[in-house]
Protein backbone atom coordinates (compact mmCIF):
# COMPACT_ATOMS: atom_id res chain seq x y z
CA UNK A 1 0.00 0.00 0.00
CA UNK A 2 2.79 2.39 0.93
CA UNK A 3 4.59 1.59 -2.32
CA UNK A 4 1.44 2.32 -4.33
CA UNK A 5 1.02 5.67 -2.56
CA UNK A 6 4.63 6.63 -3.37
CA UNK A 7 4.09 5.66 -7.04
CA UNK A 8 0.91 7.76 -7.20
CA UNK A 9 2.67 10.73 -5.57
CA UNK A 10 5.56 10.55 -8.05
CA UNK A 11 3.14 10.30 -10.97
CA UNK A 12 1.19 13.34 -9.68
CA UNK A 13 4.43 15.30 -9.20
CA UNK A 14 5.48 14.52 -12.79
CA UNK A 15 2.10 15.80 -14.07
CA UNK A 16 2.46 19.05 -12.08
CA UNK A 17 5.99 19.61 -13.43
CA UNK A 18 4.82 18.92 -16.99
CA UNK A 19 1.95 21.40 -16.59
CA UNK A 20 4.47 24.12 -15.72
CA UNK A 21 7.06 23.33 -18.40
CA UNK A 22 6.97 23.05 -22.15
CA UNK A 23 7.07 24.90 -25.46
CA UNK A 24 4.71 27.28 -27.20
CA UNK A 25 4.82 28.06 -30.92
CA UNK A 26 3.56 31.54 -31.82
CA UNK A 27 2.65 33.22 -35.09
CA UNK A 28 3.76 36.86 -35.04
CA UNK A 29 2.31 39.33 -37.53
CA UNK A 30 3.91 42.77 -37.90
CA UNK A 31 2.31 45.53 -39.96
CA UNK A 32 4.72 47.15 -42.40
CA UNK A 33 4.74 50.88 -43.04
CA UNK A 34 7.22 51.32 -45.87
CA UNK A 35 7.85 54.71 -47.40
CA UNK A 36 9.63 54.78 -50.77
CA UNK A 37 11.30 57.74 -52.42
CA UNK A 38 12.04 58.35 -56.07
CA UNK A 39 10.27 58.76 -59.40
CA UNK A 40 8.75 55.24 -59.38
CA UNK A 41 7.88 55.10 -55.68
CA UNK A 42 4.10 55.12 -56.24
CA UNK A 43 4.36 52.34 -58.82
CA UNK A 44 6.22 49.98 -56.47
CA UNK A 45 4.42 50.97 -53.24
CA UNK A 46 1.33 48.94 -54.21
CA UNK A 47 3.47 45.87 -54.90
CA UNK A 48 5.10 45.72 -51.47
CA UNK A 49 3.67 43.49 -48.71
CA UNK A 50 1.59 45.10 -45.96
CA UNK A 51 2.72 42.72 -43.20
CA UNK A 52 5.35 40.17 -42.26
CA UNK A 53 4.46 36.87 -40.55
CA UNK A 54 7.04 34.81 -38.67
CA UNK A 55 7.10 31.92 -36.22
CA UNK A 56 8.49 32.22 -32.69
CA UNK A 57 9.09 29.70 -29.91
CA UNK A 58 8.85 30.08 -26.13
CA UNK A 59 10.53 27.36 -24.06
CA UNK A 60 9.65 27.61 -20.37
CA UNK A 61 9.91 26.09 -16.90
CA UNK A 62 8.82 27.53 -13.54
CA UNK A 63 12.33 29.01 -13.19
CA UNK A 64 13.16 30.43 -16.63
CA UNK A 65 12.00 31.03 -20.19
CA UNK A 66 13.62 31.58 -23.60
CA UNK A 67 11.83 33.33 -26.48
CA UNK A 68 13.39 33.10 -29.96
CA UNK A 69 12.66 32.75 -33.66
CA UNK A 70 11.94 29.29 -35.03
CA UNK A 71 14.87 28.12 -37.13
CA UNK A 72 14.16 28.11 -40.85
CA UNK A 73 15.96 27.74 -44.17
CA UNK A 74 18.15 30.48 -45.59
CA UNK A 75 16.18 33.57 -46.56
CA UNK A 76 14.90 33.30 -50.09
CA UNK A 77 13.34 36.04 -52.24
CA UNK A 78 9.59 35.82 -52.77
CA UNK A 79 8.36 36.93 -56.19
CA UNK A 80 5.38 39.24 -56.16
CA UNK A 81 2.56 38.81 -58.63
CA UNK A 82 3.21 41.99 -60.61
CA UNK A 83 6.06 44.19 -61.73
CA UNK A 84 8.91 41.70 -61.28
CA UNK A 85 9.48 42.87 -57.69
CA UNK A 86 11.27 40.56 -55.26
CA UNK A 87 11.10 41.09 -51.52
CA UNK A 88 13.18 39.17 -48.99
CA UNK A 89 12.92 39.31 -45.19
CA UNK A 90 15.93 38.45 -43.07
CA UNK A 91 15.12 36.40 -39.97
CA UNK A 92 15.96 38.33 -36.80
CA UNK A 93 18.39 36.69 -34.37
CA UNK A 94 16.65 38.22 -31.35
CA UNK A 95 16.49 36.12 -28.18
CA UNK A 96 15.04 36.96 -24.77
CA UNK A 97 16.03 34.90 -21.72
CA UNK A 98 13.95 35.55 -18.60
CA UNK A 99 15.02 34.38 -15.14
CA UNK A 100 11.57 34.15 -13.56
CA UNK A 101 12.74 33.66 -9.99
CA UNK A 102 15.33 36.47 -10.03
CA UNK A 103 13.21 38.73 -12.27
CA UNK A 104 16.19 39.36 -14.55
CA UNK A 105 16.47 39.11 -18.31
CA UNK A 106 19.18 38.80 -20.94
CA UNK A 107 18.31 40.06 -24.41
CA UNK A 108 20.21 39.34 -27.59
CA UNK A 109 19.06 42.02 -30.01
CA UNK A 110 19.72 42.00 -33.75
CA UNK A 111 19.55 45.62 -34.91
CA UNK A 112 20.60 46.72 -38.39
CA UNK A 113 22.88 43.70 -38.79
CA UNK A 114 24.59 44.14 -35.41
CA UNK A 115 24.10 41.97 -32.33
CA UNK A 116 23.79 43.52 -28.88
CA UNK A 117 23.62 41.80 -25.48
CA UNK A 118 21.61 43.53 -22.75
CA UNK A 119 21.29 42.39 -19.14
CA UNK A 120 18.70 44.14 -16.98
CA UNK A 121 16.03 43.79 -14.33
CA UNK A 122 12.60 42.91 -15.68
CA UNK A 123 10.15 45.79 -16.14
CA UNK A 124 7.45 46.16 -13.50
CA UNK A 125 4.22 45.97 -15.47
CA UNK A 126 0.94 47.27 -14.06
CA UNK A 127 -1.69 44.91 -15.49
CA UNK A 128 -5.43 45.63 -15.43
CA UNK A 129 -7.87 42.74 -15.77
CA UNK A 130 -10.80 43.42 -18.12
CA UNK A 131 -12.96 40.40 -17.35
CA UNK A 132 -12.99 39.38 -21.03
CA UNK A 133 -11.89 35.94 -22.17
CA UNK A 134 -11.34 33.90 -25.33
CA UNK A 135 -9.95 30.54 -26.43
CA UNK A 136 -6.37 30.46 -27.78
CA UNK A 137 -4.71 27.18 -28.82
CA UNK A 138 -7.35 25.28 -26.91
CA UNK A 139 -6.92 27.18 -23.62
CA UNK A 140 -9.40 29.52 -21.98
CA UNK A 141 -7.49 32.81 -21.64
CA UNK A 142 -8.25 35.91 -19.59
CA UNK A 143 -7.63 39.41 -20.94
CA UNK A 144 -5.39 42.02 -19.30
CA UNK A 145 -4.01 45.38 -20.46
CA UNK A 146 -0.95 47.50 -19.71
CA UNK A 147 1.29 50.19 -21.20
CA UNK A 148 5.02 49.94 -21.76
CA UNK A 149 7.06 52.81 -23.22
CA UNK A 150 4.08 54.41 -24.98
CA UNK A 151 2.94 51.04 -26.34
CA UNK A 152 -0.60 49.91 -25.50
CA UNK A 153 -0.61 46.17 -24.86
CA UNK A 154 -3.51 43.74 -24.65
CA UNK A 155 -2.57 40.24 -23.47
CA UNK A 156 -4.44 36.97 -22.95
CA UNK A 157 -3.08 34.52 -20.38
CA UNK A 158 -3.98 30.93 -19.50
CA UNK A 159 -4.52 30.34 -15.74
CA UNK A 160 -4.32 26.59 -16.50
CA UNK A 161 -0.58 27.04 -17.09
CA UNK A 162 0.59 28.80 -13.89
CA UNK A 163 3.88 30.21 -15.22
CA UNK A 164 4.29 33.99 -15.10
CA UNK A 165 5.93 34.65 -18.45
CA UNK A 166 5.12 35.06 -22.13
CA UNK A 167 6.46 36.13 -25.53
CA UNK A 168 9.15 38.79 -25.71
CA UNK A 169 9.66 40.66 -22.45
CA UNK A 170 6.09 40.30 -21.20
CA UNK A 171 5.45 38.69 -17.83
CA UNK A 172 3.74 39.29 -14.48
CA UNK A 173 0.35 37.63 -15.03
CA UNK A 174 -0.97 34.58 -13.12
CA UNK A 175 -0.64 32.33 -16.14
CA UNK A 176 1.28 31.87 -19.38
CA UNK A 177 0.62 34.60 -21.97
CA UNK A 178 -0.66 33.01 -25.19
CA UNK A 179 -1.78 36.12 -27.07
CA UNK A 180 -0.60 39.73 -27.42
CA UNK A 181 -1.93 42.70 -29.41
CA UNK A 182 0.34 45.75 -29.39
CA UNK A 183 -0.94 49.17 -30.45
CA UNK A 184 -4.22 47.91 -31.93
CA UNK A 185 -2.81 45.44 -34.40
CA UNK A 186 0.66 46.82 -35.15
CA UNK A 187 2.16 43.61 -33.75
CA UNK A 188 0.00 40.57 -33.00
CA UNK A 189 1.45 37.42 -31.42
CA UNK A 190 -0.79 34.36 -31.03
CA UNK A 191 -0.01 30.85 -29.83
CA UNK A 192 -0.72 28.19 -32.45
CA UNK A 193 0.58 25.16 -30.54
CA UNK A 194 1.18 24.41 -26.84
CA UNK A 195 3.24 21.39 -25.81
CA UNK A 196 3.40 20.69 -22.08
CA UNK A 197 6.32 18.43 -21.12
CA UNK A 198 9.49 18.42 -19.07
CA UNK A 199 12.17 20.65 -20.61
CA UNK A 200 15.85 19.77 -20.82
CA UNK A 201 18.00 22.48 -19.26
CA UNK A 202 20.11 22.72 -22.43
CA UNK A 203 17.04 24.11 -24.23
CA UNK A 204 17.21 27.19 -22.00
CA UNK A 205 20.73 28.35 -22.78
CA UNK A 206 21.34 32.01 -21.98
CA UNK A 207 22.17 34.22 -25.00
CA UNK A 208 25.88 35.07 -25.24
CA UNK A 209 26.35 36.67 -28.67
CA UNK A 210 26.68 40.41 -29.22
CA UNK A 211 28.29 43.54 -27.84
CA UNK A 212 27.41 44.06 -24.17
CA UNK A 213 25.59 47.35 -23.66
CA UNK A 214 23.30 48.84 -21.05
CA UNK A 215 19.60 49.35 -21.71
CA UNK A 216 20.14 53.11 -22.00
CA UNK A 217 23.02 52.68 -24.47
CA UNK A 218 21.01 50.32 -26.68
CA UNK A 219 17.94 52.56 -26.72
CA UNK A 220 20.12 55.54 -27.67
CA UNK A 221 21.59 53.60 -30.62
CA UNK A 222 18.11 52.54 -31.79
CA UNK A 223 16.57 56.01 -31.37
CA UNK A 224 19.38 57.70 -33.29
CA UNK A 225 19.13 55.25 -36.19
CA UNK A 226 15.33 55.42 -36.24
CA UNK A 227 15.53 59.21 -36.31
CA UNK A 228 17.77 59.00 -39.39
CA UNK A 229 15.17 56.75 -41.03
CA UNK A 230 12.21 58.93 -40.06
CA UNK A 231 10.70 56.39 -37.64
CA UNK A 232 8.82 57.80 -34.66
CA UNK A 233 10.86 57.19 -31.47
CA UNK A 234 9.36 55.28 -28.55
CA UNK A 235 7.12 53.06 -30.68
CA UNK A 236 8.13 49.41 -31.02
CA UNK A 237 4.94 47.76 -32.26
CA UNK A 238 5.90 47.69 -35.93
CA UNK A 239 9.55 46.95 -35.20
CA UNK A 240 12.38 47.33 -37.71
CA UNK A 241 12.25 45.06 -40.76
CA UNK A 242 15.27 44.79 -43.06
CA UNK A 243 14.21 44.53 -46.69
CA UNK A 244 15.98 44.15 -49.98
CA UNK A 245 14.02 45.15 -53.07
CA UNK A 246 15.23 44.09 -56.53
CA UNK A 247 13.55 45.40 -59.67
CA UNK A 248 14.13 44.28 -63.22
Amino acid sequence: MKKNLITLFLAFTALVVAAQSGRVTYSETIKLNIKLEGEQSEQFANLLPKENVSRKMLTFTPEAALFEAVAKDEDAPQEMAEGGVFVSFKQSDDKVFFDIKEQKRIEQRDFMGRLFLIESQADTLQWKMTGNSKIIAGYNCMEATTELKENKIVAWFAPEIPVSTGPGTLHGLPGLILGVDMNQGERVTLATKVELAEVDGTSLARPRKGKKVTRAEYEKIVDEKNKEMGIEPGKSGSGTVRMKIITR
